[in-house]
């Protein structure tokens, strides 16, 4: 009888440990706004990992979500730029470190040149900051104009898939 005991506890503290883990590791996120369509389109669901951005490092063109310092609002975008880089935009290209990037994951077709951001001045990115946009960069509140840079700290986590609606599931690489 006290084995049984001890077995139903040692599966509670389990279960329990279980669900403490997840919650600190991972969270879920609503996509609001146009800003990272095509990738991304408004009231989609998605699944952010939080421990990724504790143990490892984050890449260029990864897709985190971001809190405002006063945590008031949260935003998803994708990382340009890192601590130390040098980014600039010239004619819609951006250029991380004097090279031209490839972004097949923007809509080139919602660029019509006339967007006053559409250039941006060669720039290095401070210690512990991240320089982030939007994919559909016409229609995005990002570090060219409005959220700046983005503190590392501010990271919520990197976007793994996302999981609602369900005909839209898919990996996010």
């Amino acid at each position: 009888m006290k084995q049984e005991i001890k077995r139903g506890w040692g599966k509670y503290i389990l279960f329990v440990f279980v669900l403490v883990v997840a919650y600190h590791s991972f969270t879920l996120c609503k996509v609001e706004g146009k800003s990272m369509q095509p990738t991304l389109y408004e009231e989609d669901y998605v699944f952010v990992n939080k421990a990724a951005v504790h143990f490892s490092n984050l890449e260029h063109g990864e897709i985190v979500s971001i809190k405002e310092e006063d945590e008031s609002k949260y935003y998803v975008k994708r990382v340009i730029g890192l601590p130390g880089d040098v980014i600039n935009i010239t004619n819609g290209s951006v250029y991380v470190n004097d090279k031209k990037q490839e972004e097949p994951y923007t809509n080139k077709d919602l660029f019509n040149n006339t967007q006053v951001f559409y250039n941006f001045q060669k720039t290095k990115i401070p210690p512990n900051k991240l320089f982030v946009m939007g994919d559909n960069r016409e229609l995005s509140r990002d570090s060219r104009n409005g959220l700046g840079y983005i503190e590392e700290d501010n990271i919520i986590g990197k976007v793994e898939f996302v999981y609602y609606p369900f005909s839209k599931m898919k990996i996010i690489e």
